[in-house]
């Protein structure tokens, strides 16, 4: 196996599946909804990366509506047809009320992995206005 391929498979167990010490199961609380989708924040997902800087998973579960949104940012996802949910992993500096992507995984219904991304090195902070879905999440989050 390719290493791009074993790192690409690690950060998806990462992001689809509790990573704590203790291997706690996630805690999906619905911070949102619409008519294209569900948006969550995995309470039991959050860790300390540095002082004032913790990394959050956050998962969408998307209206056939909604799908067809996303398969229109989403491109070159393979089946896209089977899409059913996004899973993505943050990082949200809570003193300035930042965030960036770090990492995406796109899964079907089955929690079968469509595909997963590294967005690490290609992403950078942004402000969070708490009246976004991310604001939300840095509001709870960090408060926590």
């Amino acid at each position: 196996m390719r290493a791009t391929n074993l790192v690409l498979l690690i950060l998806a167990t990462v992001v689809a599946f509790p990573t704590s010490a203790f291997c706690v199961d996630p805690d999906w609380a619905l911070l949102d909804e619409n008519e294209e989708s569900g948006f969550f924040y995995d309470r039991n997902g959050t860790s300390r990366v540095r002082e004032g800087v913790i990394q959050v998973r956050t998962r969408i579960i998307y209206t056939e509506s909604g799908k067809k949104e996303a398969l229109k940012v989403l491109k070159g996802l393979p089946e896209p047809a089977r899409l059913f949910e996004s899973r993505y992993m943050y990082e949200i500096d809570c003193v300035e009320k930042e965030g960036r992507l770090v990492a995406a995984t796109h899964f079907d219904k089955n929690g079968g992995i469509l595909k997963s991304t590294d967005l690490e090195s290609v992403t950078v902070p942004e402000y969070l206005p708490p009246d976004t879905r991310m604001g939300l999440v840095a509001n709870e989050a960090c408060s926590r």
